[in-house]
């Protein structure tokens, strides 16, 4: 019988760190925006539009640093842009509570967007390369999930606190959390390219005959990233308002966060038994049932089922995606990786801006819930197409 090598020392504190990195660059101060927004929103008065814009500038951010981290090859670099992005992170969660000017706002949202690229792209490229290609798709299930663990934290620090602190002490509180929790990988400086992996690395051949099913795989990445982005923005405000259970949105926003924790290594799991392609297309209508229910009714079954499946699909979908664009790419999967990210980038900027205008102009959200579950079935088509593709 064969059995497993375990992880070593080395890929445990790899991976324990990525995670840390992913919750304090990425989930938490990228994702405590939906539950402080309502917030924000009832003492400062400002509308729906002007919220999906300090959203898109978030997301402007994310892909700026995105794109720069395709550039950056040099581990020492990258640790250093890593270690830098957690602090960021946590000055620009405390500005937030500090200063209350439109102007500045815009810069530390993107700054913010900024510090999230650097704990994904930078974070997750760290751990990848640390981790032995046969503990690589393990691992990876367990790296995500950082993402979910940091979303809950702030959705649970919020719902807990605001009773007694106002928004601008929740912004500063959070980022003295994302400070405390920080500290061990700033502290981390044991990043080294396991041997395995580099012999993997020149061994890849990049696979040229999949450019139609990639070009339809970021296509349908780019319909995620409308999707997904509404409800990541105003979950909370669009149930807030719910009769039936005060705080229903927060207690929702809780959920989407802990299905997130396991939701990658489960749909790595689902896609090693049916193939990623029927995974993914899974995920997307999956995805496209929770988007909607809070349009079809008002229950609180409804949303918070919703929030369930919304939650673990969503970093399934993105996991899944990057995965299969990162093995396409050969000897460079972060450049495939990277463009990848740009399209879903590009769709989360226009995402929130332009619901929230609609929101503004309708007086509620159904018609961008309904256009995002659209967008979403779209990409499940895509999905669909690029399968059969690649059948042929």
């Amino acid at each position: 019988m064969q059995t497993t090598e375990p992880l070593s020392r080395q890929e445990r504190w790899s991976i324990a760190v990525g995670i840390l990195g992913l919750i304090t660059a990425f989930g938490m101060p990228r994702f405590i925006y939906t539950p402080l927004l309502p917030l924000m929103q009832a003492d400062l008065g400002f509308g729906d539009d002007w919220a999906g814009v300090l959203a898109s500038v978030n997301y402007i951010g994310y892909l700026c640093g995105a794109l720069g981290a395709i550039f950056v090859h040099s581990i020492d670099t990258k640790r250093l842009l890593f270690k830098m992005s957690i602090v960021l992170a946590v000055l620009t969660n405390i500005g937030m509570g500090f200063i209350q000017q439109d102007a500045v706002w815009l810069v530390l949202r993107f700054f913010s967007g900024l510090a999230s690229a650097g704990g994904m792209m930078l974070g997750s490229g760290l751990m990848i390369l640390a981790i032995s290609p046969k503990h690589t798709a393990t691992a990876l299930g367990i790296h995500f999930s950082g993402v979910g663990l940091g979303l809950a934290l702030g959705a649970l620090w919020v719902l807990i606190l605001k009773q007694w602190q106002s928004w601008e002490g929740l912004w500063i509180s959070s980022g003295l959390v994302i400070l405390v929790l920080g500290l061990p990988a700033l502290f981390f400086n044991q990043w080294y390219l396991n041997p395995h992996k580099k012999a993997a690395i020149a061994a890849a051949i990049p696979q040229h005959s999949f450019k139609l099913v990639l070009s339809l795989v970021a296509l349908a990445y780019f319909c995620e990233g409308i999707g997904y982005v509404i409800s990541a923005t105003f979950l909370v405000s669009i149930l807030q308002h719910s009769a039936d259970l005060p705080h229903l949105g927060d207690y929702a926003w809780v959920v989407v966060g802990v299905a997130a924790i396991p939701s990658c290594w489960v749909w790595a799991r689902v896609a090693q038994k049916i193939g990623e392609f029927p995974a993914l297309i899974a995920a997307y209508l999956l995805q496209a049932v929770g988007v909607i229910l809070p349009v079809l009714s008002d229950s609180i079954a409804a949303a918070l089922i919703g929030a369930l499946l919304f939650g673990s699909t969503f970093m399934g979908i993105v996991s899944m995606v990057l995965v299969y664009g990162g093995r396409l790419g050969g000897s460079k999967p972060t450049q495939l990786m990277g463009i990848l990210t740009a399209c879903f980038g590009v769709a989360q900027i226009l995402g929130p801006a332009f619901a929230g205008w609609m929101a503004e102009q309708q007086g509620n959200f159904n018609l961008s819930l309904i256009l995002g579950c659209g967008f979403t079935l779209l990409g499940g088509a895509l999905m669909w197409t690029a399968w059969r593709v690649q059948q042929r």
